[in-house]
């Protein structure tokens, strides 16, 4: 299986974004879970993400809330931002230029 894209831009190239809490159904146990559903859209195509709950991050609102801010600084601000992935370990580093970076449970859908 080819690897997926890695978002790497500047904000200003971020044509918009959208950051979503979404109920789905978990792949391991079958429950309804919730998720934050992460949508950024740019000139190379649209970099979707699922974030999940976890021991560092519990309340997902709170994530939910300081990705959007932080996207809107960045691309108010023209500041760069990468997604990346540890596939192996179902991370997702989200690092925007001086704002910092953050690990949460996820990967790229």
């Amino acid at each position: 299986m080819p690897r997926k894209k890695k978002l790497k831009v500047n904000g200003c190239s971020i044509i918009s974004h959208a950051v979503v809490i979404k109920k789905v159904t978990s792949e391991h146990t079958g429950d309804l879970i919730e998720i934050v559903h992460l949508d950024v859209t740019t000139n190379d195509g649209i970099f979707s993400y699922e974030i999940y709950k976890d021991e560092r991050f519990p309340d997902l609102n709170w994530v939910r809330d300081y990705i959007d801010t932080t996207l809107i600084r960045a691309r108010k601000d023209c500041l760069n931002v990468e997604m990346s992935e540890y596939v192996e370990r179902i991370y997702l580093f989200f690092d925007i230029q001086k704002v910092g970076q953050h690990q949460y449970s996820g990967r790229r859908v």
